[in-house]
């Protein structure tokens, strides 16, 4: 992906649509934010990918802001890309899991 890469949130779907320099539009799910050191950054995952074949690789994005517009950016410096991975990993495996069962009952549960 490009630097400095043009976001569009759709909220009611959780769906970000990404610009690169190009014109090359991706469609990514969000899946988590985080700040770190006053930086914020994206967890995404791509919204075409298939859950039989397993967990979807994230990606890692970084807002930032040019000419008073917040975009989100690639991050070029490796050890910092590192950093704010295991941030986002550690952040998945204190989620619960939810299994069908789970579901089911929650199904089940009247307001």
């Amino acid at each position: 992906m490009a630097e400095n890469e043009d976001a569009f949130l759709d909220e009611d779907e959780g769906i970000i649509e990404l610009e690169d320099e190009e014109g090359n539009v991706t469609r990514f799910e969000f899946v988590d934010r985080t700040e770190i050191n006053g930086v914020v950054y994206y967890a995404l995952i791509p919204a075409d990918y298939d859950e039989e074949e397993g967990a979807a690789e994230f990606v890692v994005l970084k807002e930032t802001e040019i000419d008073g517009e917040s975009m989100l950016a690639t991050i070029d410096d490796d050890a910092e890309y590192n950093e704010v991975g295991e941030v986002f990993l550690q952040r998945f495996s204190e989620l619960p899991e939810l299994d069908v069962e789970d579901l089911e009952k929650l199904d089940g549960v009247e307001e």
